[in-house]
Formats: structure tokens, C-alpha cells, sequence
């Protein structure tokens, strides 16, 4: 036999079979691609020198992606070897050994994979140079960025893909190994077998969902959001394959026992068809559901993240500039030095906040603060910050009458409900309940805030602290100075590094400015933008891919039965009625459950985001909506396009 033999008809292949190749081997640069610029991004030196936070997130993307691309290269290329399996099968009847065959596959599978691999690098490359334009502009940068082609990154993809490769092509070869010719030939025509509907998964489904959606909607500490939102993912995931596989085949024989309503030819030949292949529809459906899901839930929280710096800005610092001194100092004095500091630099303080402040950091169980009790390493502690009474008058500009044994308390929970309130072995009386008296960060907001009635209870109060965790330190309370200035933003940023350079200087105090901080989060926040958009291009595409494929599958599948069809007296109008209404209801599906779960979602989503400070509960709610209805566009543009793909196939 020529040795060129099977490099000749592997290549033959490849071009016969270029309607489902092309597609294939596309897919395949692309996610190289993707996954190669995510890669460079995180080894890029710009990245790393800018945040440290960029680098993680583009690191943390790299994973997503990656295993993104194992799953979608894998189910896409079971769709690729089904089509094949009467060709392949046809071989071995006419002679050629089951090792020949692998051989073929193995040069069919080195082509398409290197070529994949080269040149889905080339276009990283070539698309990371544009990414990085689009990168400056979303960090707002006005200065030039490079994207070199590193080594590194080349080789971590190729090691990627290569496995990712390998691991198909040791499927498909499976597939040829452990089948007979006359399995492979009928391999393509043989429909799934009407699957049994299973009442406990399809209950087993609405339960994992159901605990998803109640953990979202219980769930009101922004800490415990973010440790149970991935758990809560998790269960819904799994219910949406449940789902689709169970309550679809559920519902559809429900419909089949509705005889009037069954037996009628669109409703007989769109039911019976969808339930005769459910089950592989089913988990195609809910990897769409999945994948709609995350484009909006990525693309949506970054948006609002982004838009809403300024408003992240102004709840982080709810004033201009605060310092924050680390011993006892004279408050008045500081303020006095700080408009004199300020007016030798042309403005005016404009507003001012300033208090003194200690945070007990401690278990409260019932009405006791149970000091020394928390294990940091294993448990998060309630933060309970103690004020003095003039400072809380100062601020609040009324005059409170407290005693040394009375307190105000402000519950950010509003579950304390005792009259008094025990730390050590000393016992307070709850005066009153009152609103937060600070202007600061929801997120940052501590559990309590309790106000003593001077100087000395606080003083009190730290030594027992300090005495029952036996910490043997100065007892000393912290100050916060807080004000705003007249002024251009440029003066105001000129006057924050000089206040900044003084600071650093005195060694007691740390000072925070929304104009040095401007820059900072810009980057951050464009680097959360960027990626979520990235993402969801990903998403979008793999979810666009998969229906393709399906779609493609679909058609060949349902060719021969409509032709059938045909000839025993339905007309094409009739046929292309039924197949309209399975294909709308095949799109509609994943749709309908991806918004919602992303519903569903939303209140927890809200709680995770209150960790970065976007408290703007509109901007949330018009970010979903703005990417639900362009992704909702989108996604009807990949139903117009597949659905004439599925309609030339059959006709």
C-alpha cells in the first residue's frame, strides 16, 4: 500500500467533509485564540505593573477558559465523528483494518489540530494587539500599551490544546475500536429510544433549583453572598440538566396523553419528534441555558461595576480626603492644621467629619459580646466599633444626655432587640436605637455601632478587650479626619499627592484621597469590564457553535423522515409549519430559563456586588436589562441563521 495512501484520503476527507470540518476546525482557532490573549494578558508586564488585581482577574479568566475549551471542543467534536460513522463504518466493510482507520483519524486529527493550534495563535496574537486598544480605552489610559508575543504563553497554549486534542481523538478512535461496521453505518440513522420520564429526578431537579433560588433570595450578608453564590451556581447548574433531561420528556408525554390535542398533525409530528430525541436535545439545551446564563449574569455585573465607579468612588470616601491617625491626638488641633495646610495650597475645607473610634472585633451571642471567643482562623467575627458621645453630637448636631452605664446602639442587622447589652462583666443599658450616624460604605459597614458617654468608658472597654485576648500592647484609639475642598479636580489632585507625601512622612497616620484612588479603580474596574465582555463573546460564541452543530445534526437526522413524510402525502408547508414551531421552541426554551434563573439571581448578585461598593440597585436592574435584551438580539440572529441551515438540509 502507498504510503501516502492515508495521508491523501485523510486529506480527502477533510475536504468532503468540509460542511461540519470548517465550522469545526473555526471553533477551534477561535477558542485558541481566546485562550491564548487571556494568557498573554496575565504575563503581560503593563498588566502586572498597573494592579495586581488585573493579573489575578485575567488569571482566573485564563481557567474559565480553558476549561470552557476542553468541554466545547469535546462536544463539538462528538457531534463531527457521529456524522462520520457511516463513512467510517463503511471502510471496514470494503476491507480496511479498524488500525488503518485509526491511522486515518489520527492524520485527520494532527491537521486540523495543529493547523488549529498555529493558527489560532497567530490570530491571539494578531486580535490581543486590538485587544489592548480596547483595553487602554476601557482603563482610560492615555498612553501607549504594548502586547508582545511571549513564549510563555505560546507554549502553555499549545500544552493545553494539545492534551484537549489528544483526549478527542482517543474518543473517536474509541468509538471505531469498540463498534462493528453494521453499528457504524446505522450509527448515524439510529435515534435515541424514546427515553422513560423519571418523576423523582424531575422532582430531584426542581428541588436543586428551588435551593439555588432560596439561598439568593435569603441571603442578606454580602460575606455569606459570596460564600454561598457558588454553591448556589452549582445547584442550579445541575438542576438545569435535570431539568431538561426529566421535566422536558415529563411535560411532552403529558402533552402526548392529551389525545385531542396530540393527534393533529403539527402538534403529532413536533411532540413525537422532540420526544423520540429528547434526550440528546436536552443536554444541548441546557448547556445553551448555561452558557446564555453566564453571558448575562458576566457581562451585566461588570457593566454596572464599571459605570458606576464614580458612585464606588463617592460610597468608599463619602468625603474628598480622610486621614486616619493611629494614636491619640487632639482632633481639633489636626482639623486646624489641615485647613491651614489646605489654605497654603489655595482652597478651602469645605465639610468635615472627624471622630474617634475603636472596633471590637468579637462573637455577640444574645446580648453578650463574648470577647476573646472568635477563632479569626475559622470564622468570621462581628465588628462592633465604639464611639464617643460629643464626637456622635458633633456629628449628628444635637445634644444626646448619656450616662457612664448607658449606650446607643445602631444594629446594621436590626436583630438585636435587648435592653441591654453585656462586654466583660460590665452591663449596659440600651438607651435607644439609632440610624448610622457615619457616611461610609455599606459594604464596610460594621455590625454595631455603640455610643458610650466618654473618653474614659471607651478607654474602659479597650482595656478589657485588650486584657482577655492577653494582648500586651499601648491601648490606644483610633481618629478619623474627613473633609472636602473647593477647587478644579486638577487642584484637587495636585493638593492630594502633596497631602499624601506629608502623610507618608509623619508615620502615625494613613490618608486616602478619591482622586489618588480615581486612577486605581478605573483600571481595576475597566479590567472587570473588559473581561466580562471578553467572556461573554466567549459564551455567546460557544453557545452559537453548539446550536450549529445541533442544528446541523438535526437536519441530517430528520432528512430521511421528512422525505417519508412526504411521500406518504404531507406537504412541504405542512412540514415546514411543524418543524418552525419544534426549532422556535427548541431557542425559546433556553431563553425563558436563563432569564429566569438570572431573576431569580439577582438579589444575591446585588449582595456580591455590595463588596465592590456598587450600592446603586437601578444601575444593577438596567444593566441586566440592557444586556438580557442584546443578548435576547443576538440570539435571535444565531436562530435566523441555523434555522436556514436546518430548513436547506431537510428540503
Amino acid at each position: 500500500m502507498n504510503k501516502f495512501f492515508f495521508s491523501k484520503l485523510a486529506l480527502r476527507n477533510l475536504k468532503s467533509n468540509k460542511q461540519i470540518y470548517f465550522p469545526y476546525i473555526f471553533a477551534s482557532i477561535a477558542t485558541v485564540a481566546m485562550f491564548y490573549m487571556m494568557v498573554a494578558l496575565r504575563g503581560n508586564k503593563f498588566i502586572q505593573t498597573r494592579s495586581d488585581t488585573l493579573s489575578l482577574l485575567f488569571a482566573l479568566g485564563a481557567i474559565v477558559v480553558g476549561v470552557f475549551s476542553f468541554i466545547f471542543i469535546l462536544y463539538t467534536n462528538s457531534f463531527l465523528i457521529k456524522r462520520r460513522k457511516k463513512e467510517i463504518g463503511l471502510y471496514a466493510i470494503l476491507g480496511m483494518k479498524k488500525s488503518h482507520v485509526s491511522k486515518i483519524l489520527t492524520i485527520e486529527s494532527m491537521v486540523t489540530s495543529c493547523f488549529s493550534i498555529v493558527v489560532g495563535v497567530v490570530v491571539g496574537h494578531l486580535l490581543g494587539e486590538l485587544a489592548f486598544l480596547v483595553l487602554n480605552y476601557a482603563l482610560k489610559f492615555g498612553i501607549e500599551m504594548s502586547f508582545p508575543f511571549t513564549i510563555q504563553a505560546m507554549l502553555v497554549t499549545i500544552g493545553l490544546f494539545a492534551l484537549i486534542f489528544l483526549t478527542t481523538l482517543g474518543y473517536n478512535i474509541t468509538q471505531v475500536t469498540f463498534s462493528n461496521p453494521i453499528q457504524l453505518i446505522k450509527g448515524k440513522q439510529t435515534g435515541e429510544r424514546e427515553p422513560k420520564s423519571s418523576l423523582i429526578l424531575f422532582i430531584l431537579s426542581l428541588l436543586l433549583i428551588g435551593s439555588g433560588y432560596w439561598m439568593s433570595l435569603t441571603i442578606d450578608n454580602p460575606l455569606d453572598a459570596m460564600i454561598y453564590f457558588f454553591l448556589a451556581v452549582l445547584l442550579v447548574i445541575a438542576g438545569t440538566y435535570f431539568l431538561f433531561i426529566s421535566g422536558s420528556i415529563f411535560i411532552l408525554k403529558k402533552l402526548k396523553k392529551n389525545k385531542p390535542f396530540y393527534y393533529r398533525p403539527s402538534p403529532f409530528i413536533s411532540i413525537s419528534g422532540m420526544l423520540y430525541r429528547m434526550k440528546q436535545n436536552a443536554v444541548g439545551l441546557a448547556n445553551i441555558t448555561i452558557l446564555a446564563t453566564m453571558v448575562i449574569v458576566a457581562v451585566s455585573t461588570t457593566a454596572a461595576i464599571f459605570i458606576g465607579t464614580e458612585d464606588t468612588l463617592t460610597v468608599r470616601l463619602p468625603y474628598e480626603n480622610q486621614r486616619t491617625y493611629y494614636e491619640t491626638v487632639d482632633l481639633e488641633e489636626q482639623l486646624e492644621a489641615i485647613e491651614k495646610e489646605t489654605e497654603t495650597n489655595g482652597l478651602n475645607v469645605t465639610g468635615t467629619e472627624m471622630y474617634v473610634y475603636y472596633n471590637l472585633f468579637s462573637i455577640i451571642e444574645d446580648n453578650k459580646i463574648m470577647i476573646g471567643a472568635a477563632d479569626f482562623a475559622k470564622e468570621i467575627p462581628d465588628t462592633i466599633q465604639l464611639l464617643i458621645r460629643e464626637d456622635y453630637e458633633r456629628i449628628v448636631g444635637e445634644t444626646v444626655p448619656l450616662s457612664s452605664d448607658e449606650v446607643l446602639l445602631f444594629d446594621s442587622k436590626n436583630t438585636f432587640g435587648f435592653s441591654t447589652v453585656i462586654i466583660g462583666n460590665t452591663t449596659y443599658q440600651v438607651k435607644s436605637k439609632i440610624d448610622n450616624p457615619l457616611k461610609m460604605d455599606k459594604s464596610q459597614s460594621p455590625n454595631m455601632i455603640m455610643i458610650v458617654d466618654s473618653r474614659e468608658t471607651l478607654e474602659s472597654i479597650m482595656e478589657t478587650d485588650f486584657r482577655l485576648r492577653e494582648i500586651d500592647l499601648p491601648i490606644v484609639a483610633d481618629a478619623v479626619i474627613s473633609w472636602n475642598t473647593n477647587g478644579t479636580q486638577a487642584q484637587k489632585k495636585d493638593y492630594s499627592e502633596k497631602t499624601a507625601a506629608v502623610v507618608s512622612d509623619s508615620g502615625n497616620s494613613y490618608f486616602q484621597s478619591r482622586e489618588l484612588l480615581r486612577e486605581e479603580w478605573y483600571s481595576m474596574n475597566g479590567g472587570f469590564l473588559f473581561l466580562g465582555i471578553f467572556l461573554g463573546l466567549l459564551f455567546t460564541f460557544g453557545a452559537a457553535l453548539i446550536t450549529y452543530f445541533k442544528q446541523v445534526s438535526e437536519g441530517y437526522d430528520d432528512r430521511d423522515k421528512f422525505q417519508i413524510m412526504q411521500k406518504v402525502g404531507l406537504d412541504k408547508q405542512m412540514i415546514r409549519k411543524t418543524t418552525r414551531l419544534q426549532i422556535v421552541w427548541m431557542f425559546l426554551l433556553p431563553l425563558i430559563i436563563a432569564v429566569t434563573h438570572v431573576t431569580f439571581a439577582f438579589p444575591i448578585i446585588q449582595k456580591l456586588l455590595l463588596l465592590f461598593s456598587v450600592v446603586n440597585t437601578a444601575l444593577v436592574f438596567w444593566c441586566f436589562i440592557g444586556v438580557i435584551t442584546g443578548f435576547s438580539v443576538i440570539y435571535w440572529l444565531i436562530y435566523q441563521v441555523t434555522s436556514k441551515v436546518y430548513y436547506v438540509i431537510v428540503e
